[in-house]
């Protein structure tokens, strides 16, 4: 199956999409693309937003998520979970009563140790997501906006610490069912994303490796920004010979050589992706989506990249 194939799978079937990778690499701008995808597929998709900061909307007639569940574009359902909500939500779930869970929030060094508590935030976000999950059903996948790569790996392991240290009870059931969820190839997927660079290529094959361990189900890779040699029927030594020449001066042939070098790099950097994940042993595809220039206009270029999603013939 085609990594476009494949994707176009995981959204009509998953019910928890989780969306992560270095940070700067385009996470945010693929899941809102993808929820573009899914909206055109006949989906409802649940845009889940971890601490975003105040931003414009990147989707098309989009505005910002708020703390709650709401339309924040036509046919799109999005949250801004901001994690205190979540702990706050998690510890009412753990407590006799909310009153009482309230009541610990108004203590500071109460808060404060909620926060340091390992594995904590992560199990209220993550249990955040379940509920959801339940709570949106069949409508469409809840496409999640993950903190850069550490904290998947965090998010992933959330459960299993919490069942380490209860042992049995109310919450070490609960954390059960979260891990299930996220090790269930059927409910849940893992999307990563990278640029053909050195350092996003390196950190995403070693969270690819921490997923294999960690029996993460894992979706396609989302390459992005991958860039063309803008003139690839002119020879090296021609543009060595132009920039000795009369366009010298406007630095024309200087300029396309540093396009050709970026272009090499992004080649390299692919290749490289390839080889590896095509030699572990999930080999998740690759969905390719080249480097689109967007002026400043993030609504336009995520329904862009929403069209290359989409498009099977695409390089994957």
């Amino acid at each position: 199956m085609s990594g476009h194939a494949r994707l176009e799978e995981i959204l009509v079937s998953r019910q928890v999409i989780l969306v992560t990778g270095k940070g700067g690499v385009g996470k945010s701008v693929v899941t809102a693309a993808l929820a573009l995808r899914a909206r055109t597929l006949g989906l409802k998709p649940l845009v889940f937003e971890c601490d975003a900061p105040a931003r414009l909307s990147l989707l098309p007639k989009g505005r910002p998520a708020s703390d709650v569940v709401e339309e924040v574009a036509p046919g799109i359902l999005g949250i801004n979970q901001k994690s205190d909500d979540a702990i706050r939500d998690y510890a009412a779930a753990s407590l006799p009563s909310r009153a009482v869970a309230d009541l610990l929030f108004e203590n500071r060094i109460a808060r404060l140790f909620l926060k340091a508590s390992p594995s904590v935030t992560e199990m209220a976000l993550v249990g955040r997501i379940a509920i959801l999950a339940e709570k949106h059903g069949a409508d469409g996948p809840i496409l999640v906006d993950l903190h850069a790569t550490g904290h998947a790996i965090s998010l992933l392991r959330a459960p299993g610490g919490i069942m380490k240290v209860l042992r049995t009870g109310v919450l070490y059931e609960r954390a059960k069912r979260i891990e299930e969820l996220l090790q269930d190839p059927v409910r849940t997927a893992f999307i990563t994303v990278a640029l053909p660079e050195e350092l996003p290529v390196t950190e995403l094959l070693e969270l690819h490796e921490k997923l294999e361990e960690l029996k993460a189900p894992q979706g396609p890779v989302i390459l992005n920004g991958i860039f063309k040699d803008p003139a690839p029927g002119i020879a090296d030594d021609v543009i060595a010979h132009l920039s000795k020449g009369p366009l010298a001066a406007k630095n024309a042939a200087k300029d396309l050589a540093g396009l050709r070098a970026w272009a090499n790099r992004s080649a390299r950097e692919e290749e490289r992706l390839r080889a590896k994940l095509g030699a572990s042993k999930t080999k998740p595809p690759i969905v390719g989506v080249p480097f689109l220039f967007e002026d400043g206009k993030n609504a336009e270029l995520v329904e862009r990249i929403a069209g290359v999603l989409g498009e099977r013939g695409g390089a994957s």
